[in-house]
């Protein structure tokens, strides 16, 4: 039969983060398992027996014009089809999902529709602005009955800009909306988000430090928009970094409670089906008061901080699929 080849394509930075290495040594030791780089010459890559990837990357710089992605997006895309059957972790068109913030809120608002009422998790809603005229965006906000303070993102949800965001805090803040803009309602949440990762059937929760108001507020009570990279506010442990300072703030890092943590492994079997994705994550925020469930982020391979024998679970995944 041969030794089975597990194949993979990821950015430098992202193979280091995930320490990739780790992989191919537990492949090699556990499976007599090749893991092999699908970034070289394609003419001679030899055939492989299932691929994981993060191509969310390249197809963001695909569609940026960037010549070099273009090309290797193609060749991803014929040799995909030219091995029919291949397992793919995850197949190109089901990613796309996650890389546009509206049919992402419509993906999450499915899902929720999919629980039963005991098991409900909500999605906070959204608005995609058509016009930047600010009374047309407040009559559209008003309908939704959003009120203020709003999160505005830009309908990419991938790169740079994936991640630059604005808390609007008043009509003159919606100045600056731009057509194509996302906007959600902010949900106060105690500063508190909870990240699921999802490998396969596999879980993992963390808990990070959000966003409170209450700090920003109170030194400027006058503001109008605050603009951040979200890159910034919920890391492993809080730095010194000028959106830390502003918009977080000591709390109970505390795990998620037990109720729903009972509830998780049903929302993960739900999410894997409608989105048909094995390796994700979703942001979970509990509402303050009412301490009703939100989901209000999905992310395509992130970077698994946290989880316990990730490396372990993804290559017995990757295994299984390539013997399959």
């Amino acid at each position: 039969m041969g030794r089975k080849k597990i194949g993979y394509w990821l950015k430098e930075g992202k193979a280091k983060r995930i320490e990739v290495s780790k992989i191919r040594d537990i492949l090699a030791r556990k499976y007599d398992c090749d893991l092999v780089s699908m970034d070289g010459d394609w003419d001679s890559l030899p055939r492989v027996d299932a691929v994981f990837h993060k191509m969310s990357d390249l197809i963001f710089d695909a569609r940026q014009g960037k010549k070099t992605a273009v090309d290797k997006l193609e060749k991803f895309v014929k040799y995909f089809k030219t091995h029919v059957g291949l397992p793919v972790f995850d197949p190109l068109p089901n990613i796309e999902t996650l890389l546009d913030r509206v049919l992402m809120m419509e993906a999450i608002q499915k899902c929720s529709n999919t629980c039963s009422v005991d098991t409900k998790f909500y999605s906070c809603g959204y608005h995609l602005v058509e016009s930047e005229d600010v009374i047309s965006i407040t009559q559209s906000l008003t309908a939704k009955e959003f009120q203020f303070p709003l999160i505005c993102k830009s309908r990419i949800a991938q790169g740079a800009l994936g991640h630059d965001m604005s808390i609007i805090f008043s009509e003159e803040g919606l100045n600056q909306v731009k057509s194509s803009n996302v906007i959600v309602p902010f949900i106060d949440h105690d500063a508190v988000l909870y990240k699921v990762f999802v490998c396969g059937d596999k879980f993992h929760v963390v808990t990070r430090p959000s966003i409170t108001l209450n700090k920003l507020l109170s030194s400027n009570s006058q503001i109008n928009v605050y603009n951040f990279h979200s890159d910034t506010v919920s890391k492993v442990t809080q730095d010194s970094s000028r959106v830390q300072e502003d918009l977080c703030r000591a709390s109970d890092l505390s795990p998620l409670n037990e109720m729903y943590m009972a509830l998780i492994p049903q929302w993960v079997k739900i999410m894997r089906t409608v989105l048909n994705l094995s390796l994700f994550g979703f942001d979970l925020i509990l509402e303050s008061c009412s301490k009703k469930p939100v989901i209000i982020d999905i992310n395509y391979f992130p970077g698994y901080d946290g989880f316990e024998n990730f490396h372990e679970i993804l290559s017995d995944m990757l295994y299984q699929a390539a013997i399959s």
